[in-house]
């Protein structure tokens, strides 16, 4: 772990997404394309609406995910990875900084497939390219805290 700057990866991942979703959200606020009608030109422009709040949600949760890789958030009763397994210090930590890893990963994919969704997708098919992952990461840092109890 000493010759890889985690910190340093971190915080170019989270600019990163932050640059990619500020982009997208520059391109979808400008607007569905004159060509289709005044309905579906609505309903266009509410699922582009929707996805914009999806891409600002996966950096959100990607800014919120570093504090818990650094392992800076000291066990507290408001953020992080609170659940009874995570009292003990010892838990706390790794639990935390696993979750916060899952939880970027899950940001940095949600963002690439709701990015790469063409403009016509329902919206329903992003809600779902925004929370699957997400339910994968919250899975996997579960059981990756049934491995770290003794």
């Amino acid at each position: 772990m000493d010759v890889i700057p985690v910190p340093e990866l971190v915080v170019g991942m989270v600019i990163a997404l932050v640059v990619v979703g500020l982009r997208a959200l520059w391109r979808f606020a400008q607007g569905p394309s004159a060509r289709q009608s005044n309905t579906a030109g609505q309903e266009e422009k509410e699922t582009q609406r929707k996805r914009a709040k999806l891409i600002a949600s996966c950096v959100i949760l990607a800014i919120v995910s570093i504090p818990l890789i650094l392992r800076v958030v000291p066990p507290n009763g408001v953020y992080g990875f609170r659940v009874g397994a995570t009292r003990n210090p010892a838990i706390w930590y790794p639990a935390n900084a696993f979750m916060g890893w899952a939880l970027l990963v899950a940001a940095v994919m949600s963002e690439t497939v709701l990015l790469r969704l063409p403009e016509g997708v329902k919206r329903w098919l992003l809600w779902v390219a925004f929370l699957l992952p997400v339910t994968g990461a919250l899975i996997a840092s579960f059981v990756y805290l049934e491995r770290l109890r003794p």
